[in-house]
């Protein structure tokens, strides 16, 4: 393992760091090598924080993991089977999240740990929260189901590509590895249907994500953009989205990625070996709902839940 992170960019990685740049060097650079337990303690509890989640992101890691074994295996449609899978890990997530704390601290790649736990912000067997997330599941695969994209998967296509097992795919802008997790990638016909499934609400976001799937197509497989079709799968709702792109649009996601790359490296004080500058040059940017459900506050020397009230959003 090496002593610093690889060079790499990721959406989610860029928004943090436009979000709050200390949090992002919690979340990249001191959790850094925290998984080993003789770490200093500081490290070791950065990289635990960054282990947290929420109800929603373990929802939708358990439907997208659901998904990918449905499709990978050619399974029939079974609403019970998809249910209990969901209901029997998010029960083991509360016990774990609950009951064992120690083992979690202990190895947190093996047990669950809610946000919500952790910090004390929610009561999981209060406001009927199991009903509601049953109900949200059942609604999400109903729609998987009667999705378009499982009706071609059906009538016959040729699979590219499921995100599965964490593969990480990504391809390369500059020097930096550029992570672009694709959940499905298949051709029907002479057409590449690229496609995203969505648990959540739409957001402005969703967009630039689809071309930088586009890039990632074009860039690993060399794909005709002209031949890719782009797909917002929006499970909760029911909706499809479908888009297309031309050069000048993935021209555009590259130019931003080495833009915001630029950015990052303001933060290093080595560019080739990526080493950060010290903690006190990530200003922390505080903000009453980043400040409140940042998953490093306990850490962070800037947090103090009384200003929470105080300062503006």
């Amino acid at each position: 393992m090496t002593e610093f992170p690889e060079k790499s960019w990721s959406f989610s990685k860029d928004k943090l760091l436009s979000t709050c740049p200390r949090a992002y060097y919690f979340s990249k650079f001191l959790m850094w090598g925290g998984w080993d337990l003789n770490s200093p303690i500081r490290k070791r509890k950065a990289y635990l924080l960054s282990k947290l989640t929420t109800i929603e992101q373990f929802l939708g890691s358990l439907v997208h993991e659901y998904i990918a074994n449905n499709i990978s295996s050619l399974k029939t449609k079974d609403l019970y089977s998809a249910m209990h899978y969901i209901g029997n890990a998010f029960n083991n997530a509360v016990k774990s999240s609950y009951m064992l704390r120690e083992e979690w601290e202990l190895n947190p790649k093996n047990y669950i740990m809610f946000y919500s736990v952790y910090y004390n912000t929610r009561d999981l067997f209060k406001d009927n929260l199991g009903k509601i997330i049953k109900e949200k599941t059942k609604k999400i695969f109903m729609n998987y189901f009667n999705s378009k994209t499982l009706k071609d998967i059906e009538n016959g296509v040729s699979i590219i590509e499921i995100d599965k097992e964490q593969n990480y795919t990504h391809f390369f802008v500059k020097d930096y590895k550029i992570y672009s997790i694709v959940d499905f990638i298949y051709k029907k016909n002479d057409t590449i249907y690229i496609v995203d499934w969505k648990t959540g609400k739409k957001s402005k976001d969703d967009d630039f994500q689809l071309k930088l799937y586009a890039l990632y197509a074009h860039k690993n497989y060399n794909f005709d953009l002209n031949k890719i079709v782009l797909i917002n799968e929006y499970l909760f709702d029911g909706e499809r989205e479908e888009r297309t792109f031309d050069n000048d649009d993935i021209i555009e996601v590259e130019n931003y990625i080495l833009d915001r790359i630029d950015v990052m490296e303001h933060y290093l004080v080595d560019k080739g070996k990526n080493i950060p500058k010290n903690e006190e040059y990530f200003t922390a940017r505080l903000s009453r709902y980043n400040c409140k459900w940042c998953n490093f506050k306990e850490i962070c020397p800037e947090y103090n839940e009384n200003f929470i009230n105080d300062i503006n959003k």
